[in-house]
């Protein structure tokens, strides 16, 4: 039963993992147009930017992350959208070094509640103990 409930709520979300607030320096490309900004909502598959305005960013845009521990920045290149709350980015490409980076970044910060299946695995052993 729980876990149809979970995925229930997870579809109703739309989102299988969740986004955390992460306080870190991101900067935007797309189409020779550029933002940046400091503050970014993340998960392994996707971010958001608290840009509301319309902009002239096409569907494809490359994000550059600073995060905790890397001297370079993170590429990612996405999939973009406009949103109620900002720009929805769909992580298209991401190297192995700098997924693995964000994945620690986020479990580092949020617990294993940032990553679904470490979550549930957890949960799973500790239900057998």
């Amino acid at each position: 039963m729980a876990t149809s409930t979970r995925k229930s709520s997870a579809a109703v979300q739309g989102r299988r993992y969740p986004r955390f607030f992460l306080d870190v320096d991101w900067f935007v490309v797309s189409n020779g147009c550029s933002t940046l900004g400091r503050g970014i909502e993340l998960s392994v598959r996707g971010a958001m930017l608290p840009v509301t305005c319309t902009s002239p960013f096409t569907e494809d845009v490359t994000l550059y992350l600073a995060l905790p521990m890397r001297p370079q920045m993170v590429k990612v290149q996405c999939a973009a959208a406009n949103g109620r709350r900002g720009w929805m980015l769909i992580f298209k490409e991401v190297s192995p070094a700098d997924l693995q980076l964000l994945g620690h970044t986020l479990l580092t910060e949020f617990g294993v509640a940032a990553l679904p299946n470490l979550e549930r695995r957890t949960e799973h052993h500790v239900e057998l103990s």
